[in-house]
């Protein structure tokens, strides 16, 4: 038989067709099979085995092809069937729509494959992830705590400023902290593919730093070193372990090395002492912080970082402790905020403190500015990612999608969880809200408001008895009697519920203008309700912002005073709030 004959035969009994219809579909059901077996937990060598079977199953199939025919008699050999009888014909129309099927289903199963992974990658960065643990105190009185966490904080915020690295927050990679935890446990509950980890010892001017650089899919090291120097050459140590990291990790510096800002021994000390109180929450600790960290000023006033921290606690001392009036407070940090940024103008961590105290002082244009400088410089970073949440205002949609990414990328920052459920509260979705409640008392287990917060889920379900055995259980002053007027006026119980108006007016009137404003909307009477939320606006509520978002003031949508109340507070053109 000549070779086009053959050629020709192979045609007519659509060998070539049944060849190409079967690679198509091979590569379908591999495709398939890589995706369904690791659902199941299938080992690995069942992908092989099939891949095998396949291969061995494709000259089976030719021969099948050239020998048989399938015809609506049955299957029979094609040498036996008379030319005017085969049906290759239609036979040939067939595999040709299962070809053109299959083809259709690579393309979308390619398109599938690229976004997603597109996708996935814009949130794990790929191998280019990881999270800096608190560096083990081994010196000999072990009361060098400070200057451990201090130290692996520092190298933590040199690699956040990589753009290609997402580097967890402090708050989720100290949480490991004393306890013995695999690194491939950390590497799946963070979602990151290497963790750096390390010793200090410090002893006099003498330091001894040990960094291991450790891949979280198998725990393996891949770069480990011990540096044995004096206090003075600290910096130093910090630019060597990140241009390491860097290096192992094939992260591209665009030819800048990182570099830390040398500082005053002794004042670095102070500033690593105060950063470590901040961290207790006490307005005690955050007065000795203060001390120490001006003490740290006067010594050295060119490290930025100490005036960051100056402008932080200015800002917790004023919103948080009381410590001083709000004024006062918001002019001390946006001097202070300033101070860092001009030292240091590409601190993302500045920007967002700056925003921060810029809302507290109501500008609210700077503020989502900067907030969007501190974004550009530090994109990774759930708590920023968070705070700008709160930068929303009546935009809940937007909010929920910047918290639910922020707990993508950093899932232990508790908060976010917190400002979630609030966030889903306001927009009736109360089974998503008390989830985000339920998770973040894992983390704060104690934690006062949230038998407020659950008791008005309740309410809001109609399971009045539940609503009032959670309230029943709230610690908390405030928001226990707050929680009960929603609960009793709900109810119908007109006496206790005026009893308990009564109380909480003569409490907090004058210091709470914003809830007073909530309870009055949710009683019917609109005209006190702007009355007090004028107020708010007098004394420059910081808690307005949040009010205004309950569900209370949802009927008062449609009074004109409503628009006209938001437009005169001066908020963004995109401030979301409903005006009609």
């Amino acid at each position: 038989m000549k070779f086009n004959d053959y050629f020709n035969e192979l045609k007519r009994r659509n060998v070539i067709k049944s060849a190409i219809a079967y690679l198509v579909m091979a590569w379908l059901v591999t495709q398939v099979i890589s995706t369904v077996l690791p659902v199941f937990g299938a080992p690995d060598y069942l992908l092989k085995w099939s891949l095998v079977i396949l291969g061995l199953g494709f000259p089976v199939w030719l021969i099948f092809a050239w020998v048989y025919e399938i015809t609506p008699g049955g299957i029979k050999k094609t040498i036996d069937i008379e030319p005017d009888q085969s049906i290759s014909t239609k036979t040939a129309a067939r595999l040709n729509k299962l070809i053109i099927t299959a083809l259709t289903l690579v393309i979308i199963i390619l398109l599938v494959d690229r976004f997603t992974n597109d996708s996935l990658r814009a949130v794990d960065n790929g191998d280019r992830s990881i999270a800096v643990m608190a560096f083990v105190d081994m010196s000999p009185q072990k009361d060098q705590e400070y200057f451990s966490d201090g130290i692996s904080e520092e190298l933590l915020n040199i690699l956040a400023r990589i753009p290609e690295l997402k580097v967890i927050s402090r708050t989720s990679s100290f949480s490991y902290k004393g306890k013995d935890t695999k690194a491939t446990e950390i590497g799946k509950e963070l979602n990151v593919s290497h963790i750096l980890e390390g010793s200090i010892r410090k002893a006099g001017n003498m330091i001894r730093i040990t960094a291991q650089l450790i891949n979280t899919s198998d725990g393996a090291h891949e770069w480990s070193r011990t540096y044995d120097r004096e206090f003075d050459s600290i910096f130093k140590i910090q630019d060597e372990i990140s241009a390491e990291v860097s290096k192992e990790l094939k992260l591209s510096l665009l030819g800048q090395p990182l570099k830390s800002t040398p500082v005053n021994p002794e004042a670095y000390n102070l500033y690593l002492q105060a950063n470590h109180l901040t961290k207790q929450h006490t307005k005690l600790a955050l007065l000795e912080a203060e001390a120490k960290v001006k003490a740290s000023i006067a010594i050295d006033s060119t490290y930025a970082s100490s005036w960051r921290l100056l402008a932080h606690i200015y800002n917790a001392g004023t919103s948080i402790f009381s410590i001083r009036n709000l004024k006062e407070g918001i002019s001390l940090g946006l001097t202070a905020v300033h101070r860092a940024i001009e030292l240091d103008p590409d601190s993302g961590i500045a920007y967002a403190s700056l925003s921060s105290l810029q809302e507290l002082n109501w500008d609210f244009e700077e503020s989502a500015k900067n907030m969007s400088k501190a974004l550009k410089l530090i994109p990774n970073d759930g708590r920023i990612i968070g705070d700008a949440s709160n930068r929303t205002f009546g935009d809940r949609e937007k909010a929920v999608d910047l918290l639910n990414k922020a707990i993508e990328l950093d899932p232990l920052v508790y908060v976010n969880y917190f400002n979630l459920g609030i966030t889903y509260f306001d927009l009736n979705r109360l089974e998503q809200a008390e989830e985000a409640f339920r998770t973040f008392e894992i983390y704060y287990p104690n934690v006062e408001t949230f038998h407020y917060l659950i008791a008005r889920i309740r309410l809001a379900q109609g399971r009045n008895d539940e609503a009032i055995a959670e309230i029943e259980q709230e610690k908390h002053e405030f928001f226990n009697l707050y929680g009960r007027n929603f609960i009793y006026y709900s109810l119908g119980r007109e006496r206790e519920a005026d009893s308990l108006f009564i109380e909480f007016l003569e409490k907090y009137s004058d210091s709470e203008p914003s809830n007073v404003a909530d309870l009055y909307a949710f009683r019917g009477d609109y005209d006190q309700s702007f009355n007090y939320l004028y107020k708010a606006l007098s004394v420059k509520d910081p808690v307005l912002f949040e009010a205004l978002r309950y569900p209370s003031f949802k009927p008062m949508y449609s009074d004109p005073r409503w628009a006209e109340f938001i437009k005169k507070i001066g908020l963004p053109k995109d401030h979301g709030y409903p005006l009609n």
